[in-house]
């Protein structure tokens, strides 16, 4: 995956990361993961989103691992768990 953008956003009281990525092998098509995430850190939601449909996609954990690794290069510490 290729990671270009990470923001953090509060929407009705959730507390909402998004990632903007691309996968290797669909380098022409742009998708946003977005993560919910409760109130110490750890995701509760993980969902993937192509032009604003859910994709109803299932991350890998190497993905998952990768997420986390880019929003803590972003400044934003979320657990996995």
């Amino acid at each position: 995956m290729i990671m270009d953008y990470c923001e953090q956003e509060i929407t009705e009281g959730k507390v909402q990361l998004h990632i903007g990525l691309q996968f290797e092998d669909e380098p022409d098509s742009l998708y946003v993961a977005e993560l919910e995430l409760g109130d110490n850190g750890v995701v509760r939601e993980w969902k993937l989103f192509f032009n604003g449909f859910d994709c109803n996609y299932t991350f890998r954990p190497a993905e998952r691992e990768a997420l986390v690794r880019y929003a803590a290069e972003q400044g934003i510490t979320i657990q996995e768990r």
